[in-house]
């Protein structure tokens, strides 16, 4: 049994919303949080004096790619950052000159908003670089890949292949490849590619799963994994080998596939939770690719719907009448709408399965009204705004930005709200920078977007915290600190209650189940 005490406590509990001390027995469970008179109940505990530091419940990070994040910590090329196309193809010279055993060249990261160039680099971009050895090139929303010369040849892609529904196969003004491929297309090429092993996925998660301990992220949601991943994530939880909490979506509809895959069985352990199926209804607004009403900024385009009605309901039902949730990928206004439409009509023979609009980029107000009906849960991005805010303002009209990832809509109408970063679509993934960005909605340039819809801090960190465990069906375990919950909480070296700005803030300690995994003393 421990007790900490003499600590800021930040309960996010609305019965006690501030404490002195905290009670947890050796199974990790919260026994009491209270003022410091608790210690003389447990005289037999291990006392942990925190002088004063602030503790708050660990953050839920409910929607971050997981494995992702770990490939670009250990076998991909990272190119977040890159600042021309040059610069990028100088680093994927140098990174395949490291790496000459390496099949295919894959690299992750850019966003042409923010190149010189303001373009995308097409297949001749690459062949420069590697004429002889395939490369592909995930833009940073992973909406969009770039091909050169001889990973389109190995994919036996050519202008005469046809584009799948819901999936773009660029070309140029001559009428020739591109080597740019979109949504459901992507499939064309990756299916091409060397199959990841059991020991790499695993040593993905592993470096990613250091990384969301530093920051003090102890839950998260792995939003889209197909059945090899899913099996290397189960073998990891029965080894004894996560040690963060993960809510996994298997994938029912990966790109390039026609037909839904079968569904998995339910799994729920401590660590590992498979309970909900994952769909994507649309593309990226920074690629400009989310099906929109209205087009992007100087073109006639819409963005891509990638799903049909009839396909989403029927594998959206199967998944239903299995025990699954579902959660979809839906930015632009077609696709909320063709989400929330279906949504709608799953509610008629499952009203106790609420189902999850992953990003939420525009709400109506005759969406808002059947999302709150039909018990539907909002997770967004405020990283976005920060990190993607020079893509929103060059992509969409002015008028768009004050409806724009509504979190104050969605909040106060009732709708559970979580907050979460996307990660690796966006490189920073400290959910301080992203609470900070929810309270002032501004960009890196500093330009605000969407002042209507700023929160407050508590609301910000709220939708971090039990916004994430409630969005996880889990907030009977976690979220905030009160007895009966697991203690899953942070150290910070300052109270964010008193700090200006919070994405300043550093994660001291990380403790999950009341056993401390992060440290930086």
């Amino acid at each position: 049994m421990k007790l900490f005490h003499n600590a800021n406590i930040i309960t996010i509990n609305t019965k006690i919303p501030a404490a002195k001390a905290m009670a947890i027995d050796d199974n990790g469970t919260i026994l009491e949080v209270g003022e410091e008179e608790i210690i003389d109940k447990y005289p037999t505990s291990e006392k942990i004096d925190l002088q004063g530091k602030t503790i708050m419940p660990a953050f839920n990070d409910a929607h971050i790619h997981v494995w992702k994040v770990g490939h670009l910590k250990t076998f991909m090329l990272d190119l977040r950052g890159c600042k021309s196309i040059a610069e990028m193809q100088q680093k994927i010279k140098e990174f395949a000159d490291k790496n000459p055993n390496n099949d295919w060249i894959l690299a992750r990261g850019i966003n042409e908003f923010v190149l010189e160039d303001k373009r995308l680099p097409t297949k001749e971009d690459l062949d420069i670089v590697l004429p002889n050895k395939p490369i592909w090139l995930i833009r940073t929303c992973a909406h969009i890949g770039i091909a050169n010369s001889k990973a389109i040849e190995i994919s036996g892609v050519n202008e005469h292949t046809e584009e799948p529904f819901g999936g773009e196969i660029r070309k140029n003004a001559e009428g020739k490849i591109s080597g740019i491929f979109t949504e459901t297309a992507l499939g064309l090429i990756t299916k091409n590619m060397p199959q990841i092993n059991d020991f790499q996925y695993e040593k993905m998660i592993l470096a990613a799963q250091e990384t969301f301990l530093e920051l003090g992220i102890t839950s998260v949601t792995d939003p889209g994994v197909t059945p090899d991943i899913l099996e290397v994530y189960k073998k990891m939880d029965s080894e004894g080998k996560l040690k963060i909490k993960i809510n996994l979506f298997p994938l029912r509809i990966p790109d390039g596939a026609t037909q839904p895959l079968p569904l998995p069985e339910l799994y729920e352990s401590d660590f590992l939770r498979i309970k909900t199926v994952k769909f994507f209804a649309d593309g990226g607004l920074s690629s400009q690719t989310a099906a929109m009403d209205i087009p992007y900024l100087g073109t006639d385009y819409k963005g891509v719907l990638r799903l049909d009605f009839d396909i989403f309901y029927k594998a959206a039902y199967e998944s239903c009448a299995k025990g699954f949730s579902v959660a979809t990928h839906a930015i632009g206004h077609q696709a909320m709408d063709l989400v929330v439409d279906v949504y709608e009509k799953l509610f008629q023979d499952f009203p106790n399965i609420s189902n999850r609009i992953e990003h939420v980029g525009f709400i109506s107000e005759r969406n808002l009204e059947r999302m709150k009906r039909c018990n539907m849960k909002a997770v967004m991005q405020p990283i976005f705004i920060y990190e993607l805010g020079e893509n929103y303002r060059n992509s969409i009209e002015e008028s768009l930005f004050e409806t724009l990832f509504p979190f104050k809509l969605s909040l106060e109408n009732g709708i559970i709200t979580a907050l979460s970063t996307d990660g690796p679509v966006v490189k920073e993934y400290n959910p301080w920078v992203g609470i900070q960005t929810a309270i002032d909605r501004k960009d890196a340039q500093g330009f605000q977007i969407g002042t209507k819809e700023v929160l407050t801090l508590h609301q910000a960190i709220e939708g971090y915290t039990l916004g994430g465990a409630k969005a996880d069906e889990q907030s009977h375990l976690k979220g905030s600190l009160e007895a009966g919950k697991q203690a899953d909480f942070i150290v910070l070296n300052e109270n964010p209650l008193q700090t200006g700005n919070v994405s300043s803030i550093k994660n001291l300690q990380t403790f999950v189940n009341g056993k401390m995994e992060f440290s930086r003393f």
